[in-house]
């Protein structure tokens, strides 16, 4: 079953520059973020309110799924799939002046690749997982792919 309505609207008085700034806005959506840590989410609200929140290396081309840069100018990828390397935008800072840099993005990868507990459980970080396949303790995963996995800096 497919709805429509129309009506009219009082938006366009015909005088311009006139529109008025300020007040509220609601947004409806289907319920709360889970949490507001998105390397933890696993659920919609928590990916549409951090994605307003965060900004990634990479995101989405509007309406598709080609990767486009966000903070990272450009990256190549090895022949193997294996290793990323990307080259950051610069001039860059976080919220407190902080500078976006390498060591910025390493902390980050290493704070993933180093969760302990129950951050591991694929309950708490499934997405995690599934595109990274094991942590810096994880038994089952072999050394050499841990090792391709953990992120690296190079020197320019």
């Amino acid at each position: 079953m497919t709805l429509s309505a129309c009506a009219s609207s009082d938006r366009d008085s015909g005088e311009e520059g006139g529109e008025e700034t300020g007040g509220t806005m609601v947004f409806g959506a289907a319920g709360d973020p889970a949490m507001l840590d998105p390397a933890f989410g696993s659920d919609g609200e928590t990916f549409r309110v951090s994605r307003q929140i965060f900004e990634g290396l990479l995101g989405n081309e509007l309406g598709g799924t080609e990767a486009v840069p966000e903070l990272a100018e450009d990256w190549e990828v090895s022949e193997d799939g294996l290793e990323y390397t990307f080259n950051l935008q610069q001039d860059v800072t976080f919220h407190d002046g902080t500078d976006f840099n390498a060591e910025a993005v390493c902390f980050n990868f290493d704070r993933w690749y180093n969760w302990e507990g129950l951050a591991q459980s694929p309950s708490a970080s499934y997405y995690y997982q599934a595109v990274f396949g094991g942590f810096a303790n994880t038994p089952d995963t072999p050394a050499s792919t841990r090792a391709a996995r953990r992120p690296t800096r190079t020197p320019r």
